[in-house]
């Protein structure tokens, strides 16, 4: 697996590969580097050589045909004026790893009876012949979240692409680092000791590390430092429920009645209202970005503090929460 800083070296020399993958948890890192691909090509002649794809735009099987089919039609055809071609494909989790049944990959290709003429290639089937023998004038960049390391095409991809990890940093040592430089740019500054504490919550994992530092800079409006005991009250070790857990899906769907009687049976288990409500941080933090989320983020900010002060009965406190996360 490549580092961030590896392919930047590549992108600086214009040396890069055929296929790249970008995985990771954090979106803004994948996109980040992403567009950083662009460079490759010299700035007046990316219009016409730099293309971008939006996975999530091909809601249906059909769709996503249609972008297989678009996207190896222009990974085939030449540079125009320049070296190299670059297309970016954005949320490639989409097309990679679909959901929905009908969207499933069929089965393995059947091989054709002798003496029969072979069946055209399927255009997932073209997308996988792609991959094994891709076009070396041209640089195709998948910028994912998490994917199904069964499916077929991930494995493929994977072997023959080259893999960068955009979602976790190596030692907390670049964490520190990022924590500060992220901090700057608000002109905050933050103790020593709540970097480690805040590195050390993170697991190292970036995207973690960005929401944890945006809830920190809500939290802290108007003081000029971030302490120890910020991190302390609002940052929650993280032992984040897996990506299908009940009250997760029932947010990341607006369920409003799901996630209520979750909640319910979950505190009628003996589960702790804090646990409960670090599930909710987890499923909120993995919604994209926008200002729903964003007042999502201190509606959960205030619904800990009043957990922890004994601001309220710690039942309405999270129903009251969820209502104000999923009614709009």
């Amino acid at each position: 697996m490549s580092s961030v800083a590896d392919i930047r070296k590549q992108i600086k020399s214009g040396k890069t590969a055929p296929i790249y993958l970008l995985e990771g948890d954090d979106l803004q890192s994948r996109h980040d580097l992403a567009i950083e691909f662009a460079n490759v090509v010299d700035e007046g002649l990316q219009a016409f050589n730099v293309q971008s794809f939006y996975a999530n735009e091909a809601t249906n099987a059909g769709g996503r045909d249609q972008l297989i089919g678009s996207l190896i039609s222009t990974a085939r055809t030449l540079p125009m004026m320049s070296p190299r071609r670059v297309l970016l494909v954005h949320e490639a989790d989409r097309l990679l790893s679909p959901r929905k049944g009908r969207d499933e990959e069929p089965d393995a290709p059947v091989a054709a009876p002798a003496g029969k003429r072979k069946k055209s290639l399927t255009p997932l089937e073209e997308l996988e012949e792609y991959l094994q023998s891709p076009e070396p004038l041209t640089t195709l960049v998948f910028s994912a979240g998490p994917l199904d390391a069964n499916r077929r095409l991930v494995k493929l991809l994977r072997k023959h692409a080259a893999v960068v990890d955009c979602g976790t940093f190596d030692n907390d040592a670049e964490a520190a680092k990022w924590i500060k430089a992220r901090l700057e740019k608000e002109q905050i500054g933050i103790e020593p000791q709540a970097v480690k504490l805040l590195a050390d919550a993170s697991s190292r994992s970036l995207g973690r590390l960005r929401a944890e530092l945006d809830k920190l800079v809500l939290f802290t409006a108007g003081e000029p430092t971030i302490t120890a005991r910020h991190v302390k009250e609002l940052v929650l070790p993280q032992s984040e429920p897996g990506v299908d857990f009940a009250l997760g899906r029932a947010i990341w769907s607006n369920n409003t009645r799901a996630a209520l009687c979750e909640i319910d049976a979950q505190l009628d288990t003996g589960i702790q209202p804090v646990m409960i409500l670090g599930q909710i941080r987890a499923a909120v933090g993995k919604l994209t970005p926008d200002d729903r989320v964003r007042r999502g983020l201190s509606a959960i900010f205030q619904t800990d503090l009043a957990i922890k002060s004994s601001g309220g009965e710690p039942r309405l406190l999270l129903e009251k929460l969820v209502i104000v996360l999923l009614v709009r």
